[in-house]
């Protein structure tokens, strides 16, 4: 009789002390760009600005740090001076785009770091200097590459030097 009192002892005891998996933080979801947000650098309304946007999430903080520009989103994940405990960085499919630039629409914002970029295009970005143009997928960024140059990469292969240009000594515009 105490064989089975014991193994029954023994198996709660065995699973009291099993620790749950940590549990993986969930990444949090995009906002939706309204006309009073503003530019991390320019301090001006994003929306007044064509083309690709980015947003930064950082840990803790539930308010995104806005982008005019691809190009100024990954430059603030590069700069040393900048937060590093980033929670998601979103940018704006150049294919899920509307013809209004200012405005993207809520599902146009896709993870950054698994988006396609055609870096070095003859496109110019929302303060008329080299852009970044990111797309969900590598079929879209090479058709615009064909029609406007440029070579298609991941966000990890972005070089620095198209990031921060020479004549920007700060990073970003």
């Amino acid at each position: 009789m105490r064989a089975p009192y014991l193994i029954a002892v023994l198996a709660i005891l065995a699973i009291g002390g099993c620790k749950p998996k940590a549990e993986v933080a969930a990444i949090p979801a995009p906002h939706s760009l309204t006309d009073a947000d503003l530019a991390h650098f320019c301090n001006m309304a994003v929306t007044e600005h064509g083309g690709p946007k980015g947003q930064v999430l950082l840990k803790g903080d539930p308010m995104p740090v806005w982008f005019a520009s691809v190009r100024d989103t990954v430059a603030y994940t590069l700069l040393p001076e900048e937060p590093k405990d980033i929670a998601a960085i979103y940018v704006t499919a150049m294919e899920l785009m509307s013809d209004d630039q200012h405005h993207p629409p809520a599902g146009s914002w896709i993870d950054a770091r698994t988006a396609f970029y055609v870096v070095g295009s003859a496109e110019q970005g929302a303060m008329g200097g080299g852009e970044l143009f990111p797309f969900g997928s590598e079929a879209a960024a090479q058709a615009f590459a064909a029609a406007h140059q440029g070579t298609v990469m991941r966000y990890a292969d972005i070089p620095k030097d198209k990031v921060f240009n020479e004549g920007d000594r700060s990073g970003a515009s």
